[in-house]
């Protein structure tokens, strides 16, 4: 009679309907039902099973449970999409879905090589990598994967890394001259594209001069409300359809996908303006006879909400009616203008961030620039007090 195996170290049989060897594993108790719970792995030969027995009880002493080895990459990652939807924002919830269906699911069984292959810049496969880092993260966690392999092997940059460029400051000065408090907020505040987006009068107190920053435009994803009965390919389609936002998310429909949310990092702050920001909202709010239902501050003709392309278009025109030549210029553009003119103007980490916003000097490192002009004047200057 062979030797039975000691208790916990699991069982081996043959099961003759299948013609293979079975491994199973006590894993504990069903806390509801208190029934046994196993783990059990097939193997055509017995010294298959003996290993696969052994990597199961080595998963259960050191990971504390035995591994789920049945799930793919793809349910994984709808696993994992499912559970960062309950509380993240939705455009991050967007670029999670891209990154996935575009660049992570189809190059998994390849190298990352893959994706530079078919042409995709640095950031891309950069977005791609950290969106795969974050559900091996979630399966690590939930005991379906060991270790998270992605963490192992970063992607390495294939060429120089492109900084946001940012205005200089005679560029600043004439976009300044324009007069028109969108430009002026941006570059003196460093405000977001979303969060001027958002900006409704009701937020802004003209005779003291701030304005509160508490909401950033978004665009919601819709999901079928009929539970996809509907026949629709898609949900915007769905005659029951519904925006699907996180359950812990604070927001405010404006009108279809287009949702207020809290700032970045969901910090309410307060913004100075200046004399001049005031007039020209003065001047901004006497002049909008339009439609505008939502009381935003920067809105389309028929009162509807500005979207990112609108708010580039906007800038780019501002920028050639002030001389300037920056045909790619965005919006993001200005808010690096502010932290680098703050950084050359002596203006303090503690005092300038307040306005705009970054949780800490780290988070502002990305924004700040090397004016060369500035420069030249910062070495005159140490030359002539070194001389003198």
């Amino acid at each position: 009679m062979p030797k039975s195996r000691e208790h916990g170290q699991g069982a081996l049989y043959w099961v003759e309907s299948r013609k293979m060897w079975r491994a199973v594993l006590d894993v504990g108790f069903d806390p509801v039902t208190g029934k046994r719970l196993q783990k059990a792995r097939m193997s055509k030969t017995k010294d298959g099973a003996v290993k696969k027995l052994n990597t199961m009880i080595r998963e259960r002493d050191t990971q504390g449970t035995v591994l789920d080895r049945s799930t793919h990459i793809a349910e994984l990652a709808a696993k994992w999409v499912a559970d960062a939807s309950t509380r993240t924002k939705p455009h991050t919830i967007k670029t999670y879905r891209s990154n996935l269906k575009a660049n992570v699911l189809p190059a998994l069984g390849r190298r990352i090589a893959a994706d530079r292959a078919r042409g995709l810049g640095d950031s891309t496969v950069l977005s791609a990598h950290r969106t795969l880092v974050s559900v091996l993260e979630y399966g690590r966690a939930e005991r379906i994967i060991a270790e998270n392999v992605a963490r192992l092997a970063p992607p390495r940059r294939t060429g120089a890394r492109r900084a946001r460029s940012s205005l200089t400051r005679e560029e600043a000065k004439a976009l300044l001259a324009v007069g028109d408090a969108r430009w002026t907020l941006a570059l003196l505040t460093g405000l977001r594209s979303g969060e001027a987006r958002a900006l409704r009068w009701e937020d802004i107190d003209l005779d003291t001069g701030v304005a509160e920053i508490s909401w950033s435009l978004a665009e919601g994803t819709f999901e079928h409300g009929c539970g996809g009965r509907c026949g629709k390919k898609t949900a915007g389609g769905c005659p029951l359809r519904r925006l699907e936002l996180a359950a812990g998310l604070e927001w405010v429909q404006l009108e279809g996908r287009h949702v207020l949310v809290r700032p970045k990092n969901g910090t309410v702050r307060q913004v100075p303006l200046t004399t001049a920001a005031v007039a020209q909202l003065r001047k901004l709010r006497e002049e909008d006879a339009g439609l505008n239902p939502h009381g935003l501050v920067w809105h389309r003709p028929d009162g509807g909400a500005n979207t990112n392309v609108d708010d580039n278009l906007a800038l780019r025109a501002a920028l050639s009616l002030a001389g300037i030549d920056q045909p790619q210029a965005t919006t993001h553009w200005l808010r690096h203008t502010y932290v680098t003119l703050s950084e050359h103007a002596g203006i303090p980490w503690a005092a300038y961030s307040g306005v705009s916003g970054p949780s800490s000097p780290e988070a502002s490192d990305p924004y700040r620039h090397t004016l060369t002009a500035e420069g030249r004047r910062a070495v005159e200057h140490l030359a002539s007090w070194v001389d003198g």
